[in-house]
């Protein structure tokens, strides 16, 4: 892996701080690029780990707890369950399930902005679907952080907000994945130590994205995170034709 690869790793932290973009349609394709795909998996996982941890400590204050209590132990099961299984579970079938939640958020985003009552927001069975889910298509390799986000996005969070609740999620179900792709050799402890060499870029990428998306009014936040929705469900629709 070279210097270059390293860097743009480093610089992709201040755009998904921005606006929350797809490993699996950004990093993953970049590493995919010099490596095989379980192995581009592998370094994409660790990667995002590393962000979910630097993303926690940068926007402790706004994490939303009743969410984290609801997503996080059902989430957790899903990336295990993921990773254990990636070889066995047809693309198209992961993609076709995220195609049709990812369309189901964006319609709700654009039709229903607003924030519904509180026991609508932090309904129990949609924590659990979208945790499960979400999880298990981390630790598969795809986009799993977007079905969450969405879902954080559909019930009126702001950015900062979504970046602080899903940093412990995300990177709970990165680091099961992590672990368990270690046991099954798919990536190797060498791997990791070279990928720690970007943690500056990372830091200084997430100090920056923090304070641009701090400055972001409310009309502009909501056009980004349609614009990122509908772009997602896009890739998504993409991929799915091209498996």
């Amino acid at each position: 892996m070279n210097i270059f690869i390293l860097f743009l790793l480093g610089l992709s932290t201040l755009l998904n701080v921005l606006v929350p973009i797809s490993g699996s349609a950004t990093v993953t394709p970049l590493i995919a690029a010099i490596t095989d795909v379980h192995s581009a998996i592998g370094f994409v996982g660790f990667y995002f780990f590393l962000s979910a941890v630097l993303r926690f400590i940068f926007f402790y204050t706004d994490i939303q707890w009743p969410l984290v209590k609801k997503l996080l132990p059902i989430s957790a099961v899903g990336s295990a369950v993921g990773a254990l299984s990636l070889l066995a579970i047809p693309d198209m079938v992961l993609l076709g399930i995220l195609a049709v939640l990812t369309l189901y958020f964006l319609m709700k985003k654009i039709f229903r902005p607003q924030a519904q009552r509180k026991e609508n927001i932090f309904s129990r069975w949609g924590a659990v679907v979208v945790g499960l889910l979400s999880g298990f298509l981390q630790g598969t390799g795809l986009a799993g952080s977007d079905l969450r986000n969405n879902y954080l996005y559909a019930n009126n969070l702001s950015i900062i907000q979504v970046h602080g609740t899903t940093a412990i999620v995300g990177g709970l179900n990165f680091f099961l994945a992590t672990v368990i792709r270690l046991y099954l050799g798919k990536i190797s402890f060498p791997d990791i130590g070279l990928l720690l060499t970007i943690v500056p870029f990372m830091i200084v990428g997430t100090i920056l994205g923090r304070k641009v998306a701090l400055k972001l009014s409310k009309k502009h936040e909501q056009w980004i995170v349609v614009l990122v929705m509908g772009v997602g469900l896009l890739l998504v629709l993409q991929k799915m034709f091209s498996v």
